[in-house]
C-alpha cells in the first residue's frame, strides 16, 4: 500500500523539484512518515502490518458507503452546474474539517526536526513532505467519498464528464490544502511564540464555525422541494467561489459550452490550485519553517499557570458528583489541571464545541425561514440536545494526543492495583470541566424556550451522552493522557467513528422521540435505563477492558 501511494508522486517529480525540494529525499521522508503511521495505528505483534492494512481497507469501505448515501441526494439534481457545485462544496467542507480537526497537529509537528534537520536535506523538502503526508490521506478520503457520485455523474452526464469530475476532485484537494496553508501562514506571519499558539487554537474554532456554518446553513435553507429543478444563477461573485471553478469547467465539457463565462471557470479551475500550491511551496514554505522554529522555542518557555483547582467551587462540586472511589480522586484532579494547560487538547476538542453550535443553529433555519412559534411547538429541542452526542467521539480522542510521551512512567509508578480507576478519573474530569458547563448554559436556553416540562428530557440526554462518551473512551486503546503522537492515518478512522457516532445519536434520539409521542413524560423511562448502563460501564465493563497488561501494550515507558 505504501509503495503504491508513493508511486503516485512520480508524475509530479519535476513540479516537486521546481519548488526547491530534492525528490529522492522527499520520497524517503514521506515513506518514513507513512511507515510510522502504520506502526502507530496498530500497536505491537507479528500481525501488526496485516492489521493496519485491514484497518485502512475497513475505513475506506466505510467512506465508500457514506459516499453512496451522499450520491443518492445529488442524484435528483438535474442541472449539471448545481450538481457539481453542491458536491464540491460538500467535499471542500469535509476536507477543511478534517484538516482543522485531525491534521493541524501534523502540519505543526516539530518533533521530527530533532532528527531530520541536522541532516543535509535540501530546501523545502521537509515541509513539502509534511504537506504531501496530509495530501495523501485527504486524496484517499475524497476519492472514497466521491466514487458513487462519479458513477452517478457518468450515468447522468456521460463518461467524459465523469472522468473530468475525477480530475477536478484532485484539484479540489490541492486547492483546499493550499487554502488551509495560506490561512495558517497569515496567522504565523502576524504572531509568534506563545501568542501564536493561542491564536492558532482559537483560529481552529472560528474556521470550524465558518466552514461548517456556511455549508450546513446553506444546505438547510434551501427548499428541498425545488432542489430537483434548481439552477444556481451566476453573478460576478460566483467567479470568486472555489466550488464554482470546478463546476463551471465540468458544465462546459458536459454541455459543450465554451463562452466567456465558461472559459473563465476553466482557467480558474486549472490554474488557481496549481499556482496556489506552487506559490506556497516555493515562497511561503520558508516562512512556515522559520515560524515553526519559533513555535518550538515557544513550547520551551511556556509560562507555568497558577494552580487554582483547590479553590474552585465548581471543581469541588464536580468531584462530589462524579467521583465515588478513592482511587479516582488523584487522576480526576490531575486531568482537571492538565486539560487547562494542554494546548493540543484544546486544539483538538474546542472545535467540536463550535461544530455543536452549528448543528444547533441549523435546527432553527429550515427552508430559508425562522418561525419561533413553530419551533416552540415542535420537538426540535431533541435535535438540539442530541447534537451534543458529538462529544462522545471528540473528547475521548482529544485526551490521547500530546507531547508527554516521556512522562508516562509517572503513571506506572503510582501504587494502584487497578488502572481502570485511572482512566475513570481521566474521562470524568474532562467531561465535568469542559462539557457540563457548556451543556448547562444551553439547557437553560432550551428550558426558557420550551418550558420546564422538558427538564426530564434534558436529563435523559446528558445521561445518554455521558454513557456514550465513557463507553467510547473505555473501548479505545488505553493510552495515558496526552502521550500519543498524532498520526495522519487516524484521520480516516476518525471520520468512520464520527459517522458511526452520528448513527448512534440518531438511533437514541429517535427512541426518545418515539416515547414522547406516547406521553409527554414517557422519556423519563429512559433515566433508569441509562443509569443502569452507566453503572455497568463504570463498575463492570471498564475493569474487564482496562488491565495493566493492555495498558503496557499501548504505552511506552522511557
Amino acid at each position: 500500500m505504501i509503495k503504491f501511494l508513493l508511486s503516485l508522486f512520480k508524475p509530479f517529480r519535476w513540479f516537486i523539484e521546481k519548488m526547491g525540494a530534492d525528490y529522492n529525499q522527499f520520497i524517503m521522508i514521506l515513506q518514513l512518515k507513512l511507515t510510522m503511521d502504520n506502526r502507530r495505528t496498530k500497536g505491537i505483534g507479528a500481525n501488526a502490518k496485516k492489521e493496519t492494512e485491514n484497518a485502512l481497507i475497513k475505513q475506506s469501505f466505510a467512506q465508500l458507503m457514506f459516499g453512496v448515501c451522499f450520491a443518492m441526494f445529488f442524484l435528483f439534481i438535474k442541472s449539471s452546474f448545481t450538481f457539481y457545485f453542491f458536491f464540491h462544496s460538500f467535499l471542500m467542507a469535509s476536507m477543511a474539517m478534517m484538516i482543522i480537526s485531525e491534521f493541524t497537529t501534523i502540519l505543526f509537528d516539530t518533533s521530527e526536526n530533532v532528527i531530520i534537520q541536522p541532516l543535509p536535506i535540501k530546501g523545502n523538502t521537509i515541509s513539502l513532505a509534511r504537506n504531501a503526508h496530509v495530501l495523501t490521506y485527504l486524496t484517499l478520503m475524497s476519492f472514497n467519498l466521491s466514487v458513487a457520485t462519479v458513477i452517478a455523474a457518468g450515468y447522468k452526464y456521460g463518461v467524459l464528464s465523469a472522468l473530468l469530475f475525477s480530475f477536478t476532485i484532485f484539484m479540489n484537494v490541492l486547492f483546499t490544502l493550499f487554502l488551509a496553508n495560506m490561512l495558517y501562514l497569515i496567522i504565523m506571519r502576524i504572531a509568534s511564540g506563545e501568542k501564536l499558539k493561542n491564536i492558532l487554537m482559537y483560529f481552529q474554532i472560528v474556521i470550524t464555525i465558518l466552514f461548517m456554518g456556511a455549508y450546513q446553513l446553506s444546505m438547510n435553507m434551501v427548499d428541498k422541494t425545488h432542489i430537483t429543478n434548481m439552477v444556481l444563477p451566476v453573478h460576478w461573485y460566483t467567479y470568486l467561489i472555489p466550488p464554482a471553478f470546478f463546476s463551471g469547467l465540468l458544465e462546459s465539457f458536459t454541455l459543450f459550452l465554451f463562452d466567456i463565462r465558461h472559459l473563465i471557470f476553466i482557467t480558474e479551475a486549472l490554474l488557481v490550485p496549481v499556482l496556489g500550491i506552487f506559490f506556497t511551496g516555493k515562497y511561503l514554505t520558508p516562512i512556515f519553517n522559520r515560524k515553526l522554529m519559533d513555535l518550538e522555542q515557544g513550547d520551551r518557555v511556556s509560562k507555568v499557570k497558577t494552580e487554582t483547582a483547590r479553590r474552585s467551587l465548581w471543581y469541588r462540586m464536580m468531584l462530589g458528583i462524579f467521583v465515588r472511589r478513592k482511587g479516582e480522586h488523584a487522576p480526576f484532579k490531575l486531568i482537571w489541571t492538565m486539560t487547562g494547560r494542554e494546548r493540543l487538547f484544546m486544539q483538538s476538542f474546542l472545535p467540536s464545541l463550535g461544530f455543536i453550535v452549528i448543528m444547533i443553529a441549523v435546527q432553527f433555519f429550515k427552508n430559508n425561514s425562522f418561525n419561533l412559534d413553530e419551533i416552540i411547538h415542535s420537538k426540535r429541542y431533541l435535535l438540539v440536545l442530541y447534537s451534543f452526542m458529538f462529544i462522545g467521539l471528540s473528547l475521548p480522542a482529544s485526551l490521547l494526543n500530546g507531547n508527554n510521551q516521556s512522562a508516562t512512567w509517572i503513571f506506572k509508578t503510582v501504587p494502584l492495583s487497578l488502572p481502570a480507576d485511572y482512566f475513570k478519573g481521566f474521562i470524568k474530569a474532562a467531561f465535568a470541566r469542559f462539557f457540563v458547563p457548556f451543556y448547562l448554559v444551553l439547557s437553560v436556553g432550551i428550558c426558557f424556550l420550551w418550558g420546564y416540562t422538558v427538564i426530564p428530557d434534558v436529563l435523559v440526554a446528558i445521561l445518554a451522552i455521558y454513557f456514550v462518551t465513557t463507553l467510547f473512551y473505555y473501548l479505545q486503546s488505553p493510552g495515558f493522557p496526552f502521550a500519543q503522537s498524532k498520526a495522519a492515518s487516524q484521520g480516516g478512522m476518525a471520520f468512520v467513528k464520527m459517522m458511526g457516532l452520528m448513527l448512534t445519536a440518531v438511533a437514541l434520539g429517535y427512541m426518545h422521540y418515539f416515547l414522547l409521542r406516547w406521553s409527554a413524560y414517557a422519556g423519563s423511562l429512559l433515566i433508569p435505563l441509562y443509569l443502569g448502563l452507566i453503572y455497568y460501564v463504570n463498575r463492570i465493563l471498564v475493569y474487564k477492558k482496562i488491565t495493566w497488561e493492555k495498558v503496557d501494550e499501548v504505552n511506552i515507558y522511557p
